[in-house]
């Protein structure tokens, strides 16, 4: 963490252009050390701990199987600004500070829900970095998991923007509940007169981050303003794996808060539909 922090901050005193490349570095750094960090985690839980790895059919550890449960029946929450999942095509200014909490539970299982905590910071630049702690359920064993992201904007002329961004997904009870993955992504936006805004790209997802094994996809985004404080909001990522969902809904922003309330519909397979609900404030 210390990696990305530093080399973020340092990005502040070089020139504008010079940002993008540094905090990158930072995140690159975070994944290196958060693996070495992970690695040695996993020991001290095998020397203090002593508790025994029960196999499971395909041979893994039982932690690695409920993240890939968890994956399978709860839509992503990814640490940047999003319309539900998929990144939006705005970026924090420079000094500005996003929180986020998340809910999603299921209706089918009353007693299921999942609960996701955000931080997202604008560096300048058209640049946002921040990180993402979920994977707390209810009931039963949780897999928490922290997710480190970028997010930058390279290119925006009139109403049409270029972005691209990084994810980096790490399980915190130790590499046995599965190797940090990372999730990469770019898609085009345009605002219309209408004020309506339409997203689309494209993403690549290494082993273990919405499936056992990589995994490519679309993904598209919708955004309509109904009123001053109203959206009609929906996106989607295509596939079938732990991130392909279906979320339409709506959001309501108020003096820097903004709220979302939202269904997720899990592409052929409607045992992972679920209700998502979101409150965030910017500051």
């Amino acid at each position: 963490m210390g990696s990305l922090i530093g080399f973020s901050l340092t990005s502040a005193a070089f020139p504008p252009d010079a940002a993008p490349p540094l905090v990158a570095a930072g995140l690159i750094g975070f994944f290196i050390c958060a693996r070495r960090a992970l690695i040695l985690w996993r020991a001290d839980e095998i020397v203090f701990d002593h508790k025994p790895r029960r196999q499971t059919e395909h041979g893994n550890a039982p932690g690695f199987a409920a993240a890939v449960l968890l994956a399978a029946v709860a839509a992503p929450a990814l640490s940047q600004q999003t319309i539900f999942n998929v990144p939006t095509a705005d970026v924090l200014d420079k000094g500005k500070v996003y929180l986020e909490e998340d809910d999603l539970w299921r209706p089918q299982d009353r007693h299921f829900a999942v609960f996701t905590l955000r931080g997202v910071y604008g560096f300048g630049s058209r640049v946002e970095a921040g990180f993402n702690f979920g994977g707390f359920t209810t009931p039963g064993r949780s897999t928490p998991t922290a997710t480190a992201a970028i997010k930058w904007q390279p290119l925006r002329v009139g109403d049409f923007a270029l972005t691209a961004g990084a994810h980096g997904e790490f399980f915190l009870r130790g590499s046995e509940d599965g190797d940090p993955a990372g999730h990469f992504y770019v898609h085009g936006s345009y605002a219309f007169p209408t004020n309506t805004r339409v997203t689309a790209g494209g993403w690549v997802a290494t082993a273990g981050y919405a499936a056992k094994d990589s995994r490519t996809g679309m993904l598209v985004g919708f955004e309509q303003k109904l009123h001053a404080h109203l959206n009609l909001i929906a996106d989607w990522y295509s596939g079938h794996n732990g991130i392909g969902y279906f979320t339409p809904g709506f959001s309501s922003t108020w003096r820097g808060w903004t709220i979302y309330a939202g269904y997720s519909f899990k592409n052929s397979d409607s045992k992972g539909n679920a209700f998502l609900g979101e409150i965030g404030v910017t500051f």
